[in-house]
């Protein structure tokens, strides 16, 4: 009989993320049990899962997804491990598992956290102003999470590693498909100080509804989420409702009423899903109240 980390380990590998059957099965019953109970004859008659998952849930070796994590040197953590981000617990659809890369001490710092997210094609406003945010992050000692996309993802990681602070980077893929290719020597210097996070296995490819996946990450694993710049409809705007149905308070930075990249932090002021941040102080009351720092 396999293992609980084994069989946790095959259904990560073989289970699309967010999927909220799968993942209340095993934060239920647990892996062992979930395993078991899948690949059983019952289940292949059931309606509730499809007899392609069941199968390669039952044909899948774990030495090939041992060495594929090893290979790609990173670190398989779970809900059993002492460090495991509990806030990725609040959301409908917890991962059964996460890959790491970098420093895993970062993990203990993500009490004190906050997630900058916005734009792929940003203004210069937006750009000066996501990396001023993640500066100033820096020296009040919070980690800063984003998604590592060009604009203002990128801006906030810099601005983070400019100040020697900590940075967290979720992939939508793989560890060996690390989405943008352009942006792979920053990938690297955020493994060297902060942390690499991702729901797939290493050579899992950065597929577009991935990112929309991945958004509920970075919304759980930081205290607050701050949106720059974002147009009315776009993945920024995900990421900011996916904090606030998980009770995370959500900021939007004010724009130009005629830049289309301010359309979408205005809409999350206007339907009260983000509250309005002119300050980096504002944003550091909700996260550290002064009574508390």
């Amino acid at each position: 009989m396999l293992s609980e980390a084994n069989c946790r380990l095959i259904l990560f590998a073989c289970i699309e993320p967010a999927d909220s059957y799968f993942s209340n099965m095993v934060f239920k019953y647990g892996a062992q049990a979930t395993y078991y109970q899948l690949i059983s004859d019952k289940y292949k008659q059931s309606k509730k899962v499809s007899l392609k998952v069941i199968n390669k849930l039952a044909n899948t070796q774990i030495g090939p997804l041992q060495k594929e994590i090893e290979d790609s040197c990173s670190t398989l953590i779970t809900s059993e491990d002492s460090d495991w981000p509990t806030g990725v617990n609040d959301l409908e659809s917890p991962p059964i598992a996460l890959l790491i890369k970098g420093k895993r001490e970062t993990l203990r710092d993500l009490s004190q956290s906050i997630s900058i997210v916005g734009s792929r094609r940003p203004t210069s406003y937006g750009n000066q102003i996501a990396t001023f945010l993640a500066r100033q992050a820096a020296d009040s000692g919070l980690v800063v999470v984003s998604g590592g996309a060009v604009g203002i993802d990128t801006a906030a990681h810099i601005g983070s590693i400019a100040k020697r602070g900590s940075t967290v980077c979720v992939q939508a893929g793989g560890f060996n498909n690390l989405y943008p290719a352009e942006n792979n020597k920053l990938f690297a210097e955020i493994s060297r100080c902060g942390l690499l996070v991702s729901e797939v296995m290493p050579t899992t490819q950065s597929k577009p509804f991935r990112f929309l996946i991945r958004n509920r990450l970075i919304a759980a694993l930081s205290k607050a989420t701050v949106v720059v710049e974002a147009e009315y409809v776009s993945g920024s705007i995900r990421t900011a409702r996916d904090a606030a149905e998980i009770f995370r308070p959500v900021f939007a930075i004010p724009g130009e009423v005629t830049s289309p990249l301010s359309q979408g932090c205005h809409r999350l002021i206007a339907e009260r899903v983000a509250d309005i941040a002119t300050s980096f102080d504002e944003i550091l009351e909700v996260i550290t109240p002064l009574q508390l720092r």
